[in-house]
């Protein structure tokens, strides 16, 4: 496959550019394997077809044509920042023909696991940050005008399977997903789609039952909705998204979430093993609190679908109700 990267001793000056904490004399052919690899990961997640067009504006760069440079920046970075964090873990001992080595002179030291542990996940946060600022850009670009062929990058992003994974949704930005509980960051959402996904369909789908096409339908189409439902969608969303973090608790990063939601503390020992367990189950506290919230907002939606009862009036008389009757016969035979 083709990379962002010069296939040449060029190669490593690239990565010094994006990386400015490595040394300059980081042989890209070490790091090239892990390259490939960090580059099919974010194709998994901004699709062929955006790729395809980094490649082709990294080519017309090469060549000194016209080009969107901002666009190949955001693209390589992630790529960089990823290989990185998949090198750096075996770079840190020298691999010999007597098994693996710690090298050290005079004037470096091998640094203490626990400072490799926070510099990991300095590392992953940073990834992280890099993907969110390539899926921002990608987000605010222009699409083409309705009626034209559509070949700009934001309609290649559009026709992506990760930006149609949001769409389809109930809570479709991050707009929707903030106003019940922050996240800023539409890497994450797109992570919790299958979360709100599942909720959707276990959840959403039997209670609102022909109601939840209609609905869907009138937010596809972008018509005004009426005032009952807008009540309802913001019920809707109201339960997939605590719904959703409770699903995301256990599967995913703790560098994803935001700070406040889980509290990760890496100890001042020498090893790995220093690290602190979580003292009170943190994860799945974090998970009985969001299940507690999504069970809270699906009693408030059941009691907005029920059907309104009307009490009948004080004055009808029980031969009115029951016609058929008749009240002189006890119902008893001997």
């Amino acid at each position: 496959m083709e990379i962002l990267f010069k296939n040449t001793s060029e190669a490593s000056s690239e990565l010094k550019e994006l990386l400015g904490f490595i040394d300059v004399d980081l042989k890209f052919s070490n790091i090239k394997a892990d390259v490939i690899s960090a580059t099919k990961e974010l194709i998994k997640i901004i699709g062929k077809d955006v790729y395809t067009e980094a490649v082709r504006q990294y080519k017309l760069a090469e060549a000194d044509q016209a080009k969107d440079e901002e666009f190949i920046r955001v693209v390589r970075y992630p790529i960089a920042v990823g290989a990185y964090i998949m090198y750096a873990p075996n770079n840190d001992i020298s691999h010999t023909n007597n098994g693996r080595k710690m090298m050290a002179d005079d004037s470096e030291k091998t640094p203490f696991e626990w400072m490799l542990d926070r510099n990991d996940a300095a590392l992953e946060r940073k990834y992280y940050r890099c993907l969110d600022e390539l899926i921002d850009f990608l987000d605010d670009y222009e699409v083409s005008e309705e009626g034209a062929e559509g070949n700009t990058l934001g309609d290649l992003w559009r026709a992506s399977e990760a930006f149609k994974k949001t769409q389809r949704l109930f809570v479709r930005t991050i707009d929707d997903f903030d106003t019940y509980f922050p996240i800023s960051s539409r890497l994450l959402l797109i992570k919790l789609s299958p979360g709100l996904e599942k909720c959707e369909k276990f959840e959403i789908k039997p209670r609102l039952a022909v109601r939840y096409k209609e609905l869907k339908e009138k937010l596809y189409s972008s018509s005004e909705l009426e005032e009952s439902d807008v009540e309802l969608v913001q019920l809707i969303q109201a339960a997939c998204v605590p719904y959703a973090m409770a699903w995301a608790m256990p599967r995913l990063s703790v560098n994803l979430y935001p700070e406040g939601v889980l509290q990760h503390y890496t100890s001042d020992r020498a090893t790995t093993k220093g690290r602190k367990p979580t003292l009170n189950m943190e994860t799945q506290e974090a998970a009985q609190a969001f299940e507690h919230d999504y069970e809270l907002a699906l009693g408030r939606l059941d009691s907005f679908l029920l059907p309104e009862v009307t009490e009948a009036p004080d004055d009808i008389a029980d031969e009115d109700l029951f016609p058929d009757i008749d009240y002189d016969d006890k119902h008893f035979s001997a």
